[in-house]
């Protein structure tokens, strides 16, 4: 008798648990704009940005080349009438860092500039992607909601 009550409290949490989990998610957790199917970088479509589609909250969805070696992760918010700023999540050595950078930037032919005297990067768009190409790699972002 004394061994079944405890077996009995012993499942009983973790039945509960069970039951009560289940109840709580909904089938429609996702949002709706995020149910759409996201436009695959490999077939995207880019051209040059323009100061109209540029403005917008990004962050990086394939880091390539030289830069691959040290960037993790990386988020631009850009504002219309020029301003910027960014966060990059860097591999340093064996340790990771935020780096943040923030100011103006210049959008012209297709080339935008993320600060005085920065280099240039091409910069090209494709529905909800932004490629960012420089001397020292590619990034592709994808624009997020701003929440």
């Amino acid at each position: 008798m004394r061994c079944g009550r405890v077996m009995a409290r012993s499942w009983a949490p973790s039945a509960l648990l069970a039951v009560l989990l289940a109840g709580c998610i909904p089938s429609n957790v996702v949002a709706v704009e995020d149910r759409a199917v996201a436009t695959p970088i490999a077939t995207a479509e880019f051209v040059p940005a323009t100061a109209e589609a540029f403005a917008g909250l990004y962050e990086s969805v394939e880091i390539t080349g030289a830069a691959a070696a040290a960037l993790r992760k990386v988020y631009y918010l850009f504002r219309p009438g020029g301003r910027f700023t960014g966060a990059a999540l860097l591999q340093d050595g064996g340790e990771e860092r935020f780096a943040t950078l923030s100011g103006a930037f210049t959008l012209q032919g297709g080339a935008v500039v993320l600060g005085e005297g920065a280099e240039p990067a091409q910069a090209e768009m494709a529905q909800d992607l932004l490629r960012l190409r420089g001397s020292d790699g590619t990034v592709v972002l994808r624009r997020v909601e701003l929440r």
